[in-house]
C-alpha cells in the first residue's frame, strides 16, 4: 500500500504539468488579452506598451511559458491581474465555499442513490423502479443551470422559501450558531440542484450492481436462512457491489466541479465558478491557470481516495496489489 500511494502521488505532478502547459498555450493563442480589461478600452499604444512590459506580455510566448514554469517550480501560481494578489491567495479564499457546496452534494448523491438503487431492484418491473428511474433520468437530462434557475423561480422568487443568492444575508450580523443555520439555508438550493442532476447515475450504476449481488449464491443463501430482502441487500449485497458506485463518484468529482461552476453563477454563490467566469472575461491569465491546477489537483486526489477506497472496501484489492509489489 505504500509504495502504490507514493507512486500514485508523484504520478500527480507530471499530469499537472500536462495540464498547466495545455491550457497555457491555449489561452495565450486564443484572441485577445487582457488589456482592455486593465486599461480600457480606448488605450494608447504607449500605455498599452508599459502594462505588456509590466506584466511580461510582450516577451516571447516560450519564454514566458518558462517563467510560468519556474514559478510553478518554487510553488507559486504568479499575481492576478484583476486583484493585485497572488492567485493562490485569490483562490484560497473562495476555494472553501466550493467546497462546502459540493462535499455535501457528493455525500447526500451517494446516499439517496444507493437507497434508490435498492428500492429499484428489490422492486424490478414495478411502478416504483419506473417512478425513481424516470425521475433521475429527467433531473439529469435538464441542463443544470436550467434546473438550478427552476429550483430558484420556484422555491425562492415564489415560494419565498429559501434565499435568492449569496452565502449569508447580508443585512443580518449572525454569529455562532445563527451564522451557521443562514449558511445551511442558502446551500440548500444549490446543493439540490447537484445532487438532483448526480442521482441518475448512482442510482442506475447501484442498482445494476446490486442485482448482480442479489443474483448470485450466497445472497440466495441469505434469504434461505430467514432474513428479509431489504436487510438481506444492505448486509449482504450492498458491501460487494459498492466498488462501482465507489468508481462512479470518483470519476464524477471533475464533472461535479463543472457543475458547480455553473450553479454558482445561477446562485451567485461566492466560490470558484464565479471567479473562474470573471478571470475568462477579464482574461487573467495567472488567475485562469491557477483555477485550472487547483481543480485538476482536486480531481486527481479524488481519484487517488477512490483507489485507496477499495482496499477498505474489498480486501481482494489490497492482495493483488501485494501481489503487484512483490
Amino acid at each position: 500500500m505504500g509504495r502504490y500511494l507514493v507512486r500514485r502521488l508523484l504520478q500527480i505532478v507530471p499530469m499537472l504539468w500536462l495540464i498547466g502547459t495545455i491550457v497555457f498555450f491555449l489561452i495565450h493563442l486564443t484572441p485577445g488579452g487582457p488589456i482592455v480589461a486593465l486599461a480600457g478600452e480606448f488605450v494608447t499604444a504607449e500605455y498599452q506598451a508599459s502594462i505588456e512590459r509590466l506584466y511580461g506580455l510582450d516577451r516571447p510566448l516560450f519564454e514566458q511559458y518558462l517563467r510560468y514554469l519556474g514559478l510553478l517550480a518554487q510553488g507559486e501560481l504568479g499575481q492576478s491581474y484583476s486583484f493585485k494578489a497572488p492567485v493562490l491567495t485569490v483562490i484560497l479564499e473562495r476555494l472553501p465555499a466550493t467546497l462546502l457546496l459540493m462535499l455535501p452534494a457528493i455525500v447526500l448523491s451517494a446516499v439517496i442513490g444507493i437507497w434508490g438503487a435498492a428500492l429499484v431492484a428489490r422492486h424490478r418491473g414495478r411502478m416504483i423502479e419506473m417512478g425513481i428511474v424516470g425521475c433521475s433520468l429527467l433531473c439529469f437530462a435538464v441542463p443544470i443551470f436550467w434546473l438550478g434557475q427552476l429550483l430558484l423561480l420556484t422555491f425562492a422568487v415564489k415560494a419565498g422559501w429559501f434565499p435568492i443568492q449569496g452565502i449569508v444575508d447580508a443585512r443580518a450580523a449572525h454569529e455562532g450558531v445563527r451564522l451557521w443555520l443562514d449558511v445551511a439555508h442558502h446551500l440548500l438550493l444549490p446543493c439540490l440542484t447537484l445532487v438532483l442532476h448526480q442521482l441518475a447515475f448512482t442510482v442506475l450504476i447501484a442498482a445494476s450492481s446490486l442485482r448482480d449481488e442479489m443474483a448470485k449464491p450466497y445472497f440466495l443463501t441469505a434469504l434461505a436462512k430467514g432474513l428479509d430482502l431489504p436487510t438481506a441487500q444492505y448486509r449482504h449485497a450492498l458491501p460487494n457491489g459498492l466498488l462501482p458506485v465507489v468508481t462512479l463518484i470518483g470519476n464524477r468529482v471533475g464533472w461535479l466541479i463543472a457543475g458547480a461552476i455553473l450553479v454558482e453563477n445561477v446562485f451567485a454563490w461566492p466560490g470558484l465558478g464565479r471567479l473562474v467566469v470573471g478571470a475568462s472575461l477579464d482574461r487573467d491569465y495567472p488567475l485562469i491557470l491557477g483555477i485550472v491546477l487547483v481543480i485538476g489537483a482536486l480531481t486527481l486526489v479524488a481519484n487517488l481516495i477512490t483507489d485507496l477506497l477499495y482496499s477498505l472496501i474489498d480486501p481482494r484489492v489490497r492482495q493483488g496489489e501485494t501481489l503487484n509489489a512483490r
